[in-house]
């Protein structure tokens, strides 16, 4: 695939804690991130997804690398009040939407490609 300096868009939704799940997702981002020149990345996590970026999470180091080369990460505040965790649970680069789903049909809505990590 050849580089162009077309902006793509991409939300990938992970609702799934299989660490090979989400050892694979975190390959993935890395991957979309290599093959285009210019991406704007969106992880959004919920239900069991969430515990990919707990403050325990052994993927944090990796996490804060993909961070700091621009990927958002987003955790559903409903999945959280089910958790009974909060903000303070979390690595300190996450964001917070009152609703995943909600989230990502208006990201769909604005022509970002959507993609489902795991099963």
């Amino acid at each position: 695939m050849e580089k162009d300096s077309t902006e793509y868009k991409v939300v990938i939704q992970l609702s799934n804690n299989d660490s090979f799940v989400q050892k694979a997702t975190i390959g993935q981002l890395n991957n979309i991130l290599n093959a285009f020149n210019k991406i704007q990345i969106e992880l959004v996590m919920n239900g069991p997804g969430v515990d990919l970026v707990v403050n325990e999470s052994s993927f944090s180091n990796m996490l804060e690398l993909q961070y700091q080369k621009g990927i958002q990460f987003i955790v559903c505040q409903n999945t959280l009040n089910q958790k009974n965790l909060t903000a303070a649970s979390l690595l300190p680069f996450i964001k917070i939407v009152p609703s995943a789903l909600a989230y990502l049909i208006i990201k769909q809505h604005e022509g970002w490609s959507y993609i489902k990590a795991g099963n």
